[in-house]
């Protein structure tokens, strides 16, 4: 019993006298289980404000928010009133907590480990009754984020108070201030407003009304991260899409470019990914960027795969060119164009000739034009010239009789006959190679022109498909 006594007084003796007289008045008899009222049909008043210090995370595949912030607790207790002038102008009284009546107000929305996350720090009393309790904590809390328009989205988020057992007739909520002038900013997130809202619900539990204080933050996420680390990139992987148009089918290469290019772009789906929740509700405004990239890659490589094609026909392995084919891949598109068909001339009077002409085109010719140039043309002619002799050669003699009886020159005549046949054939055999070195020719040709529209044609619809997404996000920088 002596030591118990002992230890009490050791206990006071931090407290002047004047304190420490006070203290055995106040809680001399003093319950702390009472609620600190004179009429138990009177709720006691308690205001709440909060004090955000630093948003900590808000980690959106768990939709999550983490922030350090001081609660701010005010109401009064009628038990622990004084006179100052009786205590030598002692007018605050300083205890720990749970030494006097508190209120159980605790974080509706909460999913800490140990759900209340405060730290009990001392409570202030004052003469006049009025309690101040200001407890620092770890919050973190469930917050259904829309990801709709990420990585350009606003979010809200908000903390729930509220009593778990005493209901509006026992224990009143008065919303106090969200306070934001201790505020570290955030690198990732902009606080654009915040809200303080009161509102009294009715549990199935219970049929009392249950009043709670929400305190709701409206978040504005930052997008230059996004933008340096995934949509530049993604911007530049692009390019090689319309590079590759560019670059020469002989190399072998065009269709293992666009193939990297659609495993690069496989590689930032798989980043966003993994930074958004799993969700059905809603697509990223990002997953879609990267989802028409995606596809403008994949037709890129299907493209690239028909232009091949093109580059490597011959009359070995394809049908003649048809006149629509040809009318529009080497005449009408590259007069369009600007480009010009080697050997030929191309303007819009030979396209308007090509079109009345459309019906007369030989069957037999491998080509989708007539060529008359090089080894085959000079062959060409000196055929003509000699066939022309010999025809009339062949006519003298069947007109006159002398001639016939002429050994010599019947000889002669047969000779003439063989170097005309061997001139014929190696004039077929000429016209043959260099037909079929202009078959190679426009089909290669008809490949470049392709490649020329389908570099155009996916340039514009990658600035167009960037343009439509950038307009729709609400904002793009922040």
């Amino acid at each position: 019993m002596l030591l118990l006594l002992i230890f009490g007084l050791l206990q006071w003796t931090h407290a002047s006298p004047p304190e420490l007289r006070l203290m055995n008045d106040l809680f001399s008899g003093y319950v702390k289980e009472e609620r600190p009222v004179l009429n138990h049909e009177t709720p006691v008043m308690i205001k709440l404000g909060v004090i955000l210090q630093q948003i900590i995370n808000l980690n959106e595949k768990e939709e999550q928010l983490e922030v350090n912030m001081w609660l701010k607790y005010q109401w009064m207790d009628e038990n622990l009133k004084w006179d100052p002038e009786q205590y030598e102008n002692v007018t605050t009284l300083v205890q720990p907590a749970g030494t006097t009546w508190q209120p159980d107000v605790l974080l509706y929305n909460s999913v800490d480990n140990a759900f209340d996350s405060t730290y009990k720090v001392n409570q202030i009393s004052n003469s006049d009754g009025t309690q101040e309790w200001m407890p620092p904590g770890i919050f973190r809390v469930s917050c259904k984020l829309d990801i709709y328009w990420f990585p350009f989205d606003v979010q809200q988020c908000f903390f729930k108070f509220g009593s778990w057992t005493f209901d509006a007739s026992k224990l009143n909520l008065v919303a106090g201030d969200f306070d934001m002038t201790e505020f570290i900013p955030n690198g990732e997130w902009i606080i654009e407003s915040t809200i303080v809202n009161r509102s009294e619900k009715t549990y199935s539990c219970c049929p009392e009304i249950y009043p709670d204080l929400s305190f709701t933050m409206v978040l504005k996420r930052r997008t230059l991260y996004y933008a340096f680390n995934l949509i530049m990139p993604c911007m530049l992987t692009m390019l090689l899409v319309v590079l590759g148009f560019a670059l020469s089918a002989e190399s072998g290469e065009k269709i293992g470019l666009q193939i990297t290019v659609s495993l690069a772009i496989c590689i930032f789906l798989t980043i966003m990914n993994e930074m958004t929740p799993q969700t059905s509700e809603s697509v990223p405004l990002l997953g879609v960027f990267f989802q028409s990239c995606m596809v403008i890659s994949v037709l890129a490589t299907t493209f690239t795969v028909y232009i091949q094609s093109f580059h490597f026909r011959c009359h070995q392995n394809h049908h003649r060119m048809g006149f629509w084919m040809r009318w529009l891949l080497l005449e009408w598109a590259p007069w369009l164009l600007r480009m010009k068909l080697p050997k030929r001339e191309n303007n819009w009077k030979t396209i308007k000739t090509s079109w009345i002409e459309r019906a007369d085109s030989d069957e037999e010719t491998k080509t989708a034009f007539d060529y008359q140039d090089g080894t085959a043309k000079m062959i060409t002619n000196m055929g003509a010239a000699m066939k022309e002799n010999f025809d009339n050669l062949v006519f003298q003699v069947h007109v006159n009789a002398d001639v016939k009886r002429d050994l010599g020159l019947t000889k002669r005549l047969e000779t003439l006959n063989r170097i005309y046949e061997h001139v014929k054939m190696i004039r077929e055999n000429g016209d043959d190679g260099e037909e079929d070195q202009h078959v190679a020719h426009e089909w290669r040709f008809a490949a470049i022109v392709v490649d020329r529209i389908g570099l155009l044609s996916f340039t514009a619809l990658i600035i167009v498909t960037s343009a439509i997404l950038s307009l729709r996000a609400p904002y793009l920088f922040a």
